[in-house]
Formats: structure tokens, C-alpha cells, sequence
């Protein structure tokens, strides 16, 4: 039975591939805040920056442990560059010492505001924010790792990932408490454009590239292919709410730094086999659904 180590095992990314992991017969153990949400997952720690020793049978790091909300991660600088700067080199230390493959999980957010569209894995990095910043030091430092010790890296840059269990700070998230919650949709812009990745379509190319052979440090983008704005997607989740509803852009939610548009070229990833199944109307009927089942009216907008 191979070994896997997951950072985040309760994390939304961390969580779902943690447990189509362990339905395929992998040693699935974790680092995450809190006790494990599925308790095949071996906990054995909590904290990436902290964590000096791992079962030395891994054969693979999956390292998702990360701030990711950009507005929290704007406003906590230190925090956000603790976690994700020197938590990642330390989990790169662990890999070199156990000669672990390593998987790292960025952002599309490294490109900012890209020159060209769809964006491609040679596009070049312009982070505008304090998250992306974090996740291009810690590129360059898998980078490193893999040029200096020999370590075997996939970077993948994530796109808008959703689904079922989203962060709360997540649009989808947002818009669908609004819509069920609320008496009009109250958003900054709406305007952008994002890339939606359904979580088993995000799933099934990690374990595609789990399973690959690939030496030293690969980088692959990882989103759907096609971007949508934010306001129609609100259109699409009010048409699935059956309700009638005014949308409202409110200047103070405005970002300074906003990307104006994010879409993904994923060929690279296809040419190994891979591609997106979820159509974005069927996903966010499925997260939609999910939303009503597992929140109650005092759910916080």
C-alpha cells in the first residue's frame, strides 16, 4: 500500500482528495488544523511550520495547507507569509529527507493581470498581491529544491476550484447565501472573469500526476478552459434559485489589486490524458443543492 502525506487533510482540496485516495487503497496521512474529518486519515500534526518528522515510507507530499483568502491574506501579511512561505520550505525539507515526491498547490493569482489569454504555463508571473506573492516564493522555492537536491516537483497552479463544501469565503459561496438569504445580490466586481473547476475534476488531475513519472520540477495550470464574469454567474445561480432578484455592485468591496480576468489554457495537462468532465451549470446545481441541505437561515452573508 503506498504512503501519502497531505497537508490541509481537512481542507476543502486536501479533505476530497484525501478521501478518493483512500477508496483506491492509498496510506493516507495528514496535517491539518483540528481532528481529522475522516478518521482514515492518520493525523500527525497540525501545523506545516512547525512539523520536524514524517513516516520515512511516504512516497509523496501533497502540500494544500495554505492561506488562501486574498482579502485575510492582504490584512495579515506576516501570517500569510509564515504559513505559506516558511511552511512550505519546511515541508520541502521533509520531502528532501524522506526523497518524497512533492506536489505543491499554487495560484492562477501568480500571472496578476495577464497580456494574454488563455493563459499559459510560460505566461509570465506579475503576483499584485500579498496571497500570490506568498505562492510565487514558494515556486521558487520548490524550484530550488528540485534543482539542488534532486527532488521531484509539480507545481499546480489553481484556478477558481468549486463544489460541494467550499470556503465560505469563496464567490460561490458567497453569491448562493445571498440569493437564499437576502434580498438582492450585493457584490464588489462583477465584472471579472474566473475559470470554475469542479472539485472531482480538480481531483482527478492530481491523481493523474500522483501516478506520472515526470522528474524535477513540472508546472501545470489547472482550471476548466473557459471564463465566465462574476455576473453571470450570479445569473446562473439565481435562474437555478428559481427566484427573482436585483444584483448590486457596492464600490466599498472593490478591490484595488482585482484581476481583471483569469482564464486557464489546460492543454498542457490534456496532453497528458486528463480533462474536465463537471459542466459549470451542472456543478452549481449539485453545490447549490448542497448549500440548502447544510446551512440553516442564520448562515452569516
Amino acid at each position: 500500500m503506498e504512503s501519502i502525506l497531505i497537508t490541509g487533510s481537512n481542507g476543502f482540496l486536501g479533505l476530497n482528495l484525501a478521501n478518493s485516495l483512500i477508496q483506491k487503497n492509498y496510506d493516507v496521512f495528514g496535517i491539518s488544523h483540528g481532528d481529522s474529518k475522516n478518521p482514515a486519515i492518520k493525523q500527525i500534526h497540525n501545523d506545516i511550520k512547525s512539523v520536524t518528522d514524517a513516516p520515512d515510507t511516504l512516497s509523496s507530499i501533497l502540500h494544500f495547507a495554505a492561506l488562501t483568502d486574498i482579502q485575510y491574506c492582504q490584512d495579515h501579511p506576516k501570517q500569510c507569509i509564515d504559513t505559506n512561505v516558511i511552511g512550505t520550505q519546511n515541508m520541502l525539507e521533509i520531502a528532501r529527507k524522506n526523497d518524497s515526491k512533492f506536489i505543491f498547490a499554487s495560484t492562477s493569482h501568480v500571472y496578476g493581470n495577464p497580456v494574454l489569454l488563455p493563459i499559459t504555463e510560460d505566461a509570465p508571473l506579475n503576483p499584485n498581491s500579498i496571497h500570490a506573492t506568498s505562492k510565487v516564493c514558494g515556486e521558487l522555492l520548490c524550484e530550488t529544491y528540485a534543482n539542488s537536491y534532486g527532488l521531484d516537483v509539480i507545481i499546480v497552479r489553481l484556478f477558481s476550484i468549486y463544489g460541494p463544501g467550499s470556503p465560505s469565503y469563496s464567490i460561490i459561496f458567497r453569491i448562493i447565501s445571498q440569493i437564499l438569504y437576502k434580498e438582492k445580490i450585493i457584490l464588489g466586481n462583477m465584472e471579472s472573469k474566473r475559470d470554475f473547476l469542479h472539485i472531482s475534476d480538480f481531483v482527478s488531475a492530481i491523481e493523474l500526476l500522483l501516478n506520472s513519472n515526470m522528474k524535477g520540477c513540472s508546472k501545470f495550470n489547472l482550471g476548466y478552459g473557459k471564463g465566465i464574469s462574476i455576473g453571470d454567474l450570479c445569473t446562473k445561480l439565481i435562474r437555478i434559485s428559481g427566484k427573482n432578484m436585483l444584483m448590486e455592485c457596492d464600490e466599498k468591496l472593490l478591490r484595488n489589486n482585482d484581476i481583471k480576468e483569469l482564464v486557464c489554457n489546460n492543454s498542457k495537462l490534456k496532453q497528458l490524458g486528463w480533462a474536465p468532465k463537471v459542466i459549470l451549470d451542472e456543478g452549481l446545481m449539485q453545490v447549490f443543492q448542497w448549500f440548502k441541505l447544510n446551512y440553516g437561515t442564520d448562515v452569516i452573508v
